[in-house]
């Protein structure tokens, strides 16, 4: 999902075919299924437990989009992070950014591609943009330093794997791109590895972790996070966006058209990448419900179920709730929603990450 400008006007049929289908209904449980090829843990096991290469502790940060900053006084509580989006050659000091690290919140920034401006992943990975891009993530990491936040977290070219986003190049560009800008921001001392403060977050669409065999067809157009992935030396997170849209995409109406989906039938495969990766802390770097005036207790339902979901998952260090409308006839805000606001809230103060 990308709240700045959409890229193609054909983007919206595109992914019109990429609505996971409704895999099954919300259940009570809040021990998720094992994947396709994901062991369960034997009785007695513990998990293993993730490196902690994300700087968080006590639990899971708890955050969303900027638009969710205005709900705090309803959540009861400040949010621990914020999801914020930059295109290369913007400045990363807003008026935003400074009313929320003055607070003490961190963010998940991206860094995306412009479409249209001759930018793409090999004129970055041959250094054409190495003064934007520096300029921008030693702002970050000075931001960082000036309002006294631990760390900050940055993603090159958010949801890469979007077919619409192919226009920027492979793969394997993207990979030498990301490894270009995180080997700069490294000379630079800017990286929690170097003396610095970013910490780097590789955000895809959801189903890019599904193995192939988890997969219907028509999805294999949408790649495999094993072709996007940078090294484990040099991503902090492996983060992943997913959605309960019961159907909104193509159906306008007061009801759900398909039944909704659990939170471990779009994440369970984040976490098995995750933990094969480099053993990685997961971010859910963009997650929500779509919701139905006719049924006001959909949208909250999908939320209590993210709430036990993430208590049951340690791997799962941040939970950012996408707060806004979408394609469509797709509404995931939870404002006017006193029924989601109350779920929100309530997974809001169960859950103490910090940095």
């Amino acid at each position: 999902m990308k709240p700045r400008n959409f890229r193609f006007a054909a983007m919206l049929a595109i992914l019109l075919a990429f609505a996971l289908p409704s895999v099954q209904t919300i259940q009570a449980s809040a021990r998720p299924a094992p994947t396709h090829g994901s062991a369960a843990p034997t009785p007695g096991s513990r998990p293993l437990v993730p490196l902690n290469t994300a700087g968080v502790t006590g639990g899971t940060l708890f955050g969303g989009t900027y638009p969710l900053v205005a709900e705090q006084g309803r959540l009861g509580r400040k949010l621990s992070i914020v999801r914020i989006y930059y295109m290369i050659g913007q400045k990363f000091t807003t008026p935003h950014i400074k009313q929320l690290m003055a607070a003490g919140t961190t963010v998940l920034a991206s860094l995306d591609v412009p479409i249209g401006h001759g930018i793409t992943y090999a004129s970055i990975a041959a250094g054409r943009q190495d003064k934007q891009i520096l300029a921008w993530l030693t702002q970050a990491e000075q931001n960082a330093v000036t309002y006294h936040v631990p760390a900050v977290y940055v993603a090159f070219e958010h949801e890469a794997n979007n077919p619409p986003n192919h226009v920027n190049g492979t793969p394997a560009q993207f990979v030498k791109a990301w490894n270009h800008m995180h080997a700069l921001a490294a000379k630079a001392h800017l990286n929690v590895g170097s003396g610095g403060r970013l910490r780097w977050a590789l955000i895809l669409m959801h189903m890019a972790y599904f193995t192939v065999s988890e997969r219907p067809k028509w999805s294999l157009r949408i790649g495999f996070a094993s072709n996007y992935w940078p090294g484990a030396a040099n991503v902090n997170v492996v983060a992943a966006d997913g959605y309960n849209r019961g159907g909104c995409r193509n159906h306008r109406g007061s009801r759900p058209a398909e039944a909704a989906v659990t939170p471990g039938s779009l994440f369970n495969p984040v976490l098995d990448f995750a933990r094969l990766h480099g053993n990685k802390p997961v971010f859910l770097a963009e997650w929500a419900s779509a919701a139905f005036s006719a049924l006001p207790a959909w949208q909250a339902n999908y939320i209590y179920a993210m709430k036990a979901y993430v208590h049951a998952n340690p791997r799962i260090e941040a939970a950012l709730y996408w707060d806004d409308h979408g394609y469509a006839s797709c509404s995931f805000a939870v404002t006017g929603h006193p029924q989601s606001l109350t779920a929100l809230r309530s997974m809001a103060q169960s859950l103490h990450g910090h940095l």
